[in-house]
């Protein structure tokens, strides 16, 4: 009987992992969607710091319309053409009162001693506004006197120092804040809070040079019309006075209420 030899083919032992290009697949679409949550937490963020912003407005509205109510000399039309009332002692030891003219928003606080509570007028321009420094501001605050147990304070130096401490509050609360009040008892009154939002940009504006047309520029608000039949709804609301020379990048909130 002839003898049979039988073939057996050895397994093959060759590993089968990963090649390099499925690892490759794998970081690219790793990193898209590491990029995406990037992209998704900056806009969040954006998002996060102007709903603040907002928040803080209606907060800052309801503080003044509260402290309106209760003194009514904070809405004098001293406060909208930028002078103020204040109290000076009579040779009786009382207070009498007298109106200080308006002073110009460059008049300085150095110059002119009797500005105080003067050279913030409401009335004032957002640029005019951010060139009173805070130590100023601070600095008014604390000439009222209207504070500690032998303070003698009467309603319209509580205005002055009311007005003067809500002002500190909006620059504080909002990014570059400054703040247009217009109006008085009579007429009704319209307290527009403007801050700074470097986020209030248009994609498709050209750059100074006109190089490209995909970097972003700062916008300007709409601008309130002067015909007040024209204004509605959301442009009502969020439109930026002309009187307050808001510049490109500053968003407006308008409210109104009668006292």
């Amino acid at each position: 009987m002839p003898n049979v030899h039988i073939l057996i083919q050895p397994h093959s032992n060759r590993a089968r992992g990963v090649t390099l290009i499925e690892v490759l697949v794998a970081i690219v679409i790793l990193s898209i969607g590491l990029l995406g949550i990037a992209g998704l937490q900056v806009a969040t963020t954006k998002f996060k710091l102007g709903s603040q912003a907002r928040a803080a407005t209606a907060s800052l509205y309801a503080d003044y319309a509260d402290l309106a109510r209760l003194n009514p000399d904070m809405l004098g039309k001293s406060w909208v053409s930028g002078g103020r009332l204040t109290a000076v002692p009579d040779h009786a030891g009382y207070s009498s009162l007298y109106a200080f003219p308006a002073y110009s928003d460059t008049a300085t606080y150095a110059n002119n001693p009797d500005a105080i509570g003067i050279s913030y007028p409401t009335g004032s321009t957002w640029a005019n506004q951010q060139a009173i420094s805070d130590t100023t501001l601070q600095t008014q605050i604390n000439a009222v006197a209207c504070e500690g147990s032998n303070a003698i304070c009467i309603p319209a130096d509580r205005a002055t120092y009311d007005m003067l401490s809500w002002r500190q509050r909006v620059r504080n609360s909002l990014p570059q804040g400054a703040v247009f009040v217009t109006g008085d008892r009579s007429t009704g009154v319209v307290v527009t809070l403007m801050w700074l939002d470097k986020d209030n940009t248009d994609q498709t504006a050209t750059t100074n040079d006109g190089t490209s047309g995909t970097q972003p520029n700062l916008v300007l608000a709409t601008q309130c019309s002067t015909v007040a039949s024209t204004n509605f709804g959301l442009a009502r609301q969020t439109c930026c006075p002309d009187a307050a020379a808001a510049p490109a990048g500053v968003r407006c909130n308008r409210f109104s209420f009668m006292p």
